[in-house]
């Protein structure tokens, strides 16, 4: 079999520790609540995506921690993950039931739904830097666990490719 390289990102290499305490720190953030205006919104947008009403229970509570690798595409987070300890989140800010990359997401994106999401988002962030620059200890175990899960002989490697990219994008 002959391959030829031409791209890629490496997967997400989980770190335990950072995710337990993300995780903690949103349970203790929440999810959002939905005024009447955005509830109107919310199924206005469920009923173009076949739904009659939005599902706003999924938004309003934190889903269970799990600590099972999903695939929803690709990142170059991936590859950070293999440099240090990484750590990320997914925060609700279109209506429950939206599929990424979607008009629909879009349209949510820019309203006070987006923009609580984002909020669940970055106070998740913040309180969770805040334990870690309080916490050496919780520091110094994610690094172990990163380490241990990495293996000290790795040698990292960009995906690049063999070849020299097939456009000049500056012509």
């Amino acid at each position: 079999m002959d391959y030829e390289m031409i791209g890629g990102t490496h997967e997400l290499l989980p770190n335990l520790t950072l995710q337990k305490l993300m995780y903690d720190n949103l349970v203790k953030v929440g999810g959002i609540e939905y005024t009447p205006d955005e509830k109107e919104f919310a199924d206005k947008i469920a009923m173009t995506l076949g739904y009659e009403k939005a599902d706003l229970a999924t938004a309003k509570n934190v889903q269970p921690y799990e600590t099972e690798a999903r695939a929803y595409g690709s990142t170059d987070v991936g590859d950070v993950s293999f440099t240090v300890p990484t750590v990320g989140m997914g925060a609700a800010t279109w209506v429950p039931g939206t599929p990424a990359h979607s008009w629909q997401a879009v349209a949510a994106g820019g309203t006070s739904i987006g923009k609580k999401g984002m909020m669940v988002a970055a106070k998740t962030l913040t309180r969770t830097a805040i334990d870690l620059f309080e916490n050496p200890t919780l520091v110094a175990k994610a690094k172990t666990e990163f380490l241990e899960r990495r293996g000290s002989d790795f040698k990292y490697v960009p995906l690049l490719g063999d070849r020299a990219p097939a456009l000049d994008y500056r012509n």
